[in-house]
């Protein structure tokens, strides 16, 4: 077998646009399928798994003084993903 494989370099909007569409249907992988038909839903569950893990990795190393000031999101990761993702395209 000599398949060759090809791959998809995620955007930062195709990136936030998953996101969106995830949390806004209750992690319905099939309305997320539609979005993204391009995608098998196995691929579309892993780039959100993926978002997830960067950003528990990039929390653990914030420093305290951050964490104080963003006290009010500690409890939305939805919310802090999509500001991290946000100010990173604006850099």
């Amino acid at each position: 077998m000599n398949s060759k494989r090809s791959y998809h370099k995620w955007t930062e909007q195709e990136t936030m646009q998953l996101y969106k569409i995830v949390q806004s249907s209750n992690r319905n992988w099939r309305a997320v399928g539609k979005a993204f038909p391009q995608f098998s839903l196995l691929q579309l569950q892993n780039k959100y798994t993926m978002i997830e893990k960067q950003y528990r990795l990039k929390q653990a190393h914030r420093t305290p003084a951050y964490s104080q000031n963003q006290s009010l999101l500690e409890n939305d990761d939805t919310l802090q993903i999509l500001l991290d993702l946000i100010s990173k395209q604006s850099e």
